[in-house]
């Protein structure tokens, strides 16, 4: 794909209109995709930006972990308890141990 990339670069250079078939063949890739990176495609991010469902509860869990002898699953199901949507403890837990809430 890094060929193709530098290929497209060097028409675009040119200031020529590529032939997205021929760029097919000689690449084996498909030609809609040729264009695709002609036009300005640049791939996937590698990196999502998304919040969590979690950061609006933050300072409560917080909260709830700074007492002595609370751990994360008592948090957890306390949270659950209270009908709040905080998914499963699996992922809690990665989001509580990623935010530096236990240690």
């Amino acid at each position: 794909m890094e060929d193709l990339i530098k290929q497209i670069e060097i028409i675009k250079e040119a200031g020529i209109k590529p032939n997205y078939s021929e760029l097919s063949r000689m690449y084996g890739v498909d030609r809609r995709t040729v264009k695709k990176y002609f036009e300005g495609y640049e791939g996937r991010p590698t990196k999502r930006s998304k919040p969590s469902k979690l950061d609006k509860y933050y300072y409560e869990i917080k909260a709830m972990l700074l007492r002595e002898g609370i751990t994360i699953r008592a948090v957890y199901e306390k949270l659950k308890e209270e009908g709040l949507d905080v998914g499963t403890y699996s992922n809690f837990s990665k989001y509580v141990k990623r935010k530096g809430l236990y240690l």
